[in-house]
């Protein structure tokens, strides 16, 4: 998926450029090519590659090689204008090349089309589909510059002349240095594309700098290269209350891969409430026994109790505060003898889930001192899951995971993977994605 404003950019009339951007491996071809596999229905596509050949590229894009090879019937429309191709009048000022020229009374044009077989496809494909629009992307400009000796400016000035502001093509300019700010002018959109390590993973992140024309909604976009596929990540705040129905079992499969009798969830403040909801209920859906909560503060009993029924139809046991109607009642004295083997025993069986939120054992008790000695026993009937705020909590847990913002989105991590947890909304309610971040 690649940002709205860029696919109603080049839907709306006339020509378009877009100059993409960035860094090796920020993933320009895997964003071009995105581009044209999601307009490929609105224009005819021509892909162009200075660098890979055509064969490597279908094997990463199978989409691809069908588009590229499909039959284009030759139009006997009108003939598009060269003037600009005609033209390059720097390349004879700074003797790049030989001079062949037609002089005229006031100029002399050189025909040069032929000596840069590329550019010269580019022309004829335009002119095959006419008055179809063409949608091309020449990957990269900077290395047909580099392959003809001829100043990148130049090469795209004479394109979006002759091609893009005639109306007659879209094109989309890869450029494979993330410099360049002075040929940025020439394009009418400009996206430029960066990554940067970030814990396990990569963080990757787009700015949409002018798309001429269409509004920016938004600047700046988190993006994934999974799957070889240029995927923008959204991220749309919900309500429990409000919905009908969630899917869990993508959270479910992940926690379920995470083979431990204790596992500490680090929550970031800023995680968005919803799905620390949601990841206690894979919790208790998880176990196969009715599971105990110690909820956070911000998932009081009542609704703790209120969701695991409508979502998953289950039974689950609570302890805290006498207002909230929990199953054990703790009154803030001594956690170990309120949550001693016995009490937990009697209302759960051996093997349940007990998840325990530390904010509220800390505004009960007003110390954790004797947090170990509650995990250590109750690891020997239960597997004990923390819901914590820092990480400065590691006796008796065995696994640590991240709830963290990776800015806008929340994402998941340990040690050996980072996902961001995508909610895609249907009419039957929400499903949660987990989504790598490569």
């Amino acid at each position: 998926m690649i940002p709205q404003e860029v696919i109603g950019f080049f839907k709306n009339k006339g020509g378009h450029s877009l100059i993409i951007k960035g860094e090796p491996g920020s993933g320009k071809t895997t964003f071009a090519l995105e581009i044209l596999n999601s307009l490929k229905d609105h224009f005819e596509i021509q892909y162009l590659s200075s660098r890979v050949a055509d064969d490597v590229l279908f094997l990463q894009f199978p989409w691809l090689e069908n588009v590229l090879k499909k039959k284009i019937k030759k139009s006997n429309s009108k003939k598009i204008k060269r003037e600009e191709l005609n033209k390059l009048e720097g390349l004879i000022e700074e003797g790049l090349m030989e001079e062949k020229a037609t002089f005229t009374e006031n100029e002399a044009i050189f025909e040069i089309g032929s000596m840069m077989p590329e550019i010269d496809e580019i022309y004829d494909f335009v002119e095959n589909v006419h008055p179809k629009k063409a949608l091309v992307c020449v990957d990269s400009i900077d290395g047909l510059s580099e392959k003809y000796g001829v100043p990148a400016e130049k090469l795209l000035y004479t394109l979006q002349k002759d091609l893009v502001e005639e109306g007659v093509a879209n094109i989309v300019f890869v450029l494979e240095s993330s410099g360049f700010e002075n040929i940025e002018y020439l394009g009418d959109g400009v996206i430029s594309l960066h990554h940067e390590p970030w814990n396990s993973s990569w963080k990757r992140y787009m700015y949409i700098k002018k798309l001429r024309g269409s509004p920016i909604k938004r600047s700046k976009y988190i993006y994934t290269l999974e799957g070889g596929h240029f995927n923008v990540l959204n991220y749309n705040n919900f309500s429990l209350d409000n919905i009908k129905s969630i899917d869990l079992s993508n959270l479910i499969s992940y926690l379920e891969s995470i083979d431990s009798s204790s596992l500490n969830l680090i929550i970031s403040p800023n995680f968005p409430v919803e799905l620390l909801q949601a990841i206690v209920l894979s919790f208790l859906k998880m176990s196969k026994e009715d599971s105990l909560i110690i909820p956070p503060i911000s998932y009081p009993s009542t609704k703790v109790k209120e969701h695991s029924s409508k979502f998953l139809d289950k039974d689950v046991k609570t302890a805290g505060f006498n207002k909230e109607k929990a199953d054990i009642i703790l009154e803030g004295s001594d956690m170990l003898i309120e949550l001693s083997p016995d009490i937990v025993n009697y209302h759960i069986k051996e093997g349940a889930n007990v998840i325990i939120s530390l904010d509220t054992l800390l505004g009960l008790y007003g110390d954790l001192r004797d947090l170990p000695r509650l995990i250590e026993r109750m690891k020997r009937s239960h597997r004990v899951i923390l819901l914590s705020w820092n990480n400065e909590i590691n006796a008796g847990i065995e696994r640590t995971i991240n709830m963290v913002m990776m800015e806008n989105i929340p994402v998941i991590n340990d040690s050996k993977s980072a996902k961001a947890i995508i909610p895609k909304m249907s009419n039957d309610g929400i499903s949660l994605e987990l989504i790598p971040l490569m």
